[in-house]
């Protein structure tokens, strides 16, 4: 399995027809077998999707759906399970069975006084008036001897009843994953995303601040991952935004790098460093066991999914590389490759990323402009020099960038590799090293 954000540093330079095009490459190398579970395509981006639209693929469910089924199910038995942890909690410390000294006693009397109700629909749910009740009573309980005013209501609860409530609406909270797939027959390859902005409603704009339901939201992403070869994350503009901790379980990033003027190409290498310094200061919190809130909960489930050493694995070896678009004269390359290097050597982070930082590609930008359409600028297959560009890049994705130069390389190879990427039979010639890779 491989995971691949496809990032850059604003919209509009080009990210989702490389994210599309991308996929189609690798749909391609990887032959007709198994075409389910091959490639898949997610549109991230929340506030304005557009790849179903792009493509005329309209799912029957999208992103929109999944969070409302988070939302008005998952999200509230989460929230339930809270509930039942602190009145269990608070019921045995009335009745002698946990000391004011208690770990757990602590902990649920801090998420009784810090927790956030906004988004719990309190009416839905049995004993919902009595939890509602409970919380109104906040402001007059500020240590644990208060609690005794809450006595009555704590003791008319009955946990049994409470713990069987909890079981039955727990046993139909999860999202099926598979409903938001939707495989395309005509690409070949699978789509995940929509065509409704997740974050035109009120309501979910408010719940993607919320850490509990945002990782909820990005579990249901990692268990979409596992069903594929490989997962091509078209990534919002800027990045990460909300979902910074989903890029910690990609396996590879390839940064969009615009060249279409000096402005663009600047903005490109400060976005370059945002993300390098992004990534590790992860790393480095992840190992000294800093991590917290969203962050720490995310990885928390990534550990229990794939194993500590896997994760730490992903994170310490995640492969970086640089496709250049919009290149109108190949020239202009090699001074903004000086400038990586200076920008990165100010930083005295030259050393530690000029083995790590691959050049992986370069489309010129009117070969694009000539050819997409509005069906979603799908050129893979239309045009010989633009195909071969592309599927150079998807095959350096499966042979995990071992073939394609890094920034320690002379700008004089990197260029010369960059261009025969273009020509007829390159391609060919990877997928040769490539077919070593067991796939």
């Amino acid at each position: 399995m491989g995971i691949v954000s496809i990032i850059g540093p604003k919209g509009g330079i080009g990210k989702t027809t490389l994210s599309i095009n991308t996929a189609a490459a690798l749909t391609s190398i990887l032959g007709k077998t198994t075409p389910d579970n091959r490639v898949c395509l997610v549109d991230l981006d929340l506030r304005l999707p557009t790849i179903s639209s792009l493509l005329e693929s309209h799912p029957a469910k999208t992103f929109y759906d999944l969070f409302e089924t988070l939302a008005n199910k998952t999200y509230q038995v989460d929230f339930m399970r809270t509930l039942y942890r602190i009145v269990t909690a608070f019921q045995a410390h009335l009745t002698g069975q946990l000391e004011p000294g208690n770990r757990q006693l602590a902990k649920s009397f801090s998420l009784y006084n810090n927790l956030n109700t906004d988004l719990f629909n309190f009416s839905d749910f049995e004993f919902g008036n009595q939890m509602h009740e409970l919380f109104l009573s906040r402001g007059d309980v500020h240590t644990l001897e208060d609690l005794e005013s809450l006595r009555p209501l704590l003791t008319d609860i009955d946990l049994t009843e409470f713990r069987a409530v909890l079981d039955k609406y727990d046993a139909n909270s999860k999202p099926l994953i598979k409903e938001y797939i939707n495989y395309v027959e005509e690409f070949q390859f699978s789509i995940v995303g929509g065509e409704i902005p997740i974050l035109g409603k009120r309501n979910h704009r408010k719940r993607i601040n919320e850490p509990a339901f945002l990782a909820l939201f990005l579990e249901a992403l990692d268990g979409l991952f596992d069903q594929f070869h490989y997962v091509i994350l078209d990534t919002p503009a800027g990045g990460v935004n909300h979902l910074s901790s989903l890029m910690n379980s990609i396996d590879q990033a390839l940064f969009v790098f615009d060249m279409s003027n000096n402005i663009a190409i600047n903005g490109s290498i400060d976005a370059l460093h945002s993300f390098i310094d992004y990534y590790e200061d992860f790393y480095r919190d992840f190992k000294a066991g800093k991590l917290t809130g969203l962050d720490k909960a995310f990885v928390n489930r990534l550990v229990a999914s794939r194993g500590l050493e896997a994760v730490e694995d992903s994170l310490k070896n995640k492969k970086l590389g640089i496709l250049f678009n919009r290149c109108q004269d190949s020239k202009a390359i090699g001074p903004c490759l000086d400038r990586i290097r200076d920008y990165l050597d100010t930083l005295d982070q030259l050393e530690t990323f000029k083995d790590r930082l691959n050049l992986v590609g370069m489309v010129p930008n009117h070969k694009i402009i000539n050819i997409t359409n509005n069906r979603g600028a799908l050129f893979f297959d239309k045009d010989r020099s633009l195909t071969n560009r592309i599927a150079s890049v998807a095959e350096n994705i499966i042979a995990k960038n071992v073939n394609c130069p890094t920034l320690a390389s002379s700008n004089r190879d990197i260029i010369s590799y960059l261009q025969k990427t273009g020509k007829p039979g390159f391609p060919n010639k990877i997928r040769k090293i490539a077919s070593n890779f067991n796939l």
